[in-house]
């Protein structure tokens, strides 16, 4: 049997009144469903799809964190809230060139939702804002024209101002024209290129806040979390790849009420509760303050036949090596993607094989195997 470990995002998930998760650990790998391999543009299809899979482009980061929430649907629902929900979510990006969303409207209200995405800070270095804006509310030095957006250039940061949207992008993220040719011309977009990053979107849905992770090419690997509002309750879905039997194990156990649907590699798990119960917390609101983890991809396969466990080193990122030991005295290290070890048992040998990726003087646990012979 072959288990696929991952740097989790969303290390444990809880789909209780506080509907934490918190942040860690290896990506696993979406399964091989086939969808639309298309890549013509279609600009007619934007209005029904999410700012996710409408706004992020195919360039830019490999790693890609994503962080979403819908402003109109909080304030749709504010009476069902809990008031303390409503003030705690934020309005105004707060990222650089983020104060100038603030001068393109007198009214906070009129921002209806915040989208970040990119692989630097908090949630992401690039920030696309819908909703209602003046752009003749900045000043006028050092603006272009790029069809119905203008264009200014302040201090490394890049801001696409229109009507209904301001796009940010500094330095370090993705190309402005990249991300404007995805929103406004459906041109190179991630979703249509990354096959499996466009079955996590279609995992998630339409959400009111969204955290997650996806890393790599069209093969690549990632982990979402979303929460749909109503008026009377809301719906949390965590969108898994990795174990799926473990994992629906796990979720059962641990709640009556949740439904675990298995497609293949993918494990999504809904719950639904009462939404006066729900209380907001950013499940990214740590990151920027962490120490870059090391992380990696490995697959450990066992064979009763011969009583061995093989591990087999898939993808690193910031990972110098990994350390490999089991309860039976077994140790080893990989230094290279590639490598496989092997361990050997004895009859009636049991216990837990740890895989540990150390980048530096930091540790992450990416894999936990349990062997019986």
């Amino acid at each position: 049997m072959e288990h696929t470990s991952r740097r989790r995002l969303l290390a444990a998930v809880g789909f209780g009144t506080s509907l934490t998760a918190l942040s860690a650990g290896c990506l696993d790998t979406l399964s091989e469903n086939e969808t639309d391999e298309s890549n013509e543009p279609d600009d007619s299809s934007a209005s029904s799809m999410t700012p996710l899979e409408r706004w992020v482009p195919a360039s830019g980061s490999a790693e890609l964190l994503f962080h979403y929430r819908d402003l109109t649907a909080v304030r749709r629902y504010e009476d069902d809230l809990q008031a303390a929900v409503v003030e705690d979510v934020p309005t105004v990006p707060d990222v650089e060139g983020g104060e100038i969303v603030e001068q393109l409207t007198d009214d906070k209200s009129a921002v209806e939702s915040v989208l970040r995405f990119g692989s630097e800070g908090v949630a992401g270095n690039v920030v696309v804002v819908a909703g209602s804006f003046d752009p003749d509310a900045v000043d006028a030095e050092s603006k272009s024209a790029a069809g119905e957006f203008e264009i200014l250039e302040r201090d490394g940061v890049s801001v696409a101002i229109s009507a209904e949207t301001v796009v940010v992008s500094p330095d370090d993220g993705a190309d402005l024209d990249a991300i404007l040719a995805a929103g406004v011309e459906g041109t190179n977009r991630r979703v249509d290129e990354h096959e499996h990053f466009a079955q996590l979107t279609e995992c998630v849905g339409e959400s009111t806040f969204l955290w997650g992770e996806y890393e790599g090419d069209a093969d690549g690997t990632g982990v979402a979390f979303s929460l749909s509002v109503g008026s009377d309750t809301s719906t949390a879905v965590y969108a898994d790849a990795d174990r799926a039997d473990e994992f629906e194990e796990m979720i059962s156990d641990r709640f009556e009420d949740v439904t675990v649907e298995v497609d293949g590699n993918v494990v999504v798990a809904t719950r639904t509760v009462p939404t006066e119960e729900y209380e907001y917390q950013d499940l990214f609101a740590e990151r920027g303050s962490e120490p870059t983890r090391p992380r990696a991809g490995v697959s450990i396969d066992s064979d009763s036949s011969d009583r061995t466990v093989t591990m087999s080193y898939i993808s690193r990122s910031e990972a110098d090596r990994l350390e490999i030991s089991d309860e039976s005295g077994n140790e080893d290290e990989m230094t290279e993607v590639g490598q496989t070890i092997t361990f050997e048992y004895e009859t009636g040998a049991s216990g837990e094989l740890t895989v540990v990726a150390v980048g530096g003087e930091t540790e992450t646990v990416v894999a936990a195997y349990s062997y019986s012979f």
